[in-house]
């Protein structure tokens, strides 16, 4: 139950993350509603929990060597993936990943971040 419960957490906090995006980048643009925003949250949060680490596996040294500045570009793929997966999800240039991927990436930290702090204070 916990994990349906976290899967959830996820897929809500990556839709509010791909609003705020939309709503803050003129690079993003967004023609759906509601559902679109949480099928676009579950199709990244799915690429984010399976893809992902995949990813960062495979390219370990050059994120070692970037110190880090490599996973911002793993991030950008990701949401390229779901870009070009979905048609009410139009991201117009390599800024707009760049920066929507980094917007997506604080949005979900604060909402996962906050959530794991009240579940701890709660036990």
């Amino acid at each position: 139950m916990r994990f349906i419960f976290k899967l959830a957490l996820h897929v809500a906090a990556n839709a509010l993350a791909i609003f705020i995006a939309a709503y803050f980048l003129e690079q993003i643009d967004f023609k759906g509603d509601w559902v679109d925003y949480l099928i676009i949250g579950a199709i990244l949060t799915v690429a984010n929990l399976i893809i992902r680490p995949i990813l960062k596996i495979v390219s370990a040294p050059i994120i070692f060597i970037t110190m880090g500045l490599f996973a911002l570009a793993i991030n950008a793929a990701i949401l390229f993936a779901v870009d070009w997966f979905i048609d009410a999800l139009v991201i117009n240039d390599l800024m707009g990943y760049i920066w929507g991927s980094l917007i997506i990436s604080v949005v979900n930290a604060i909402i996962v971040g906050v959530y794991k702090k009240t579940k701890h204070e709660n036990d």
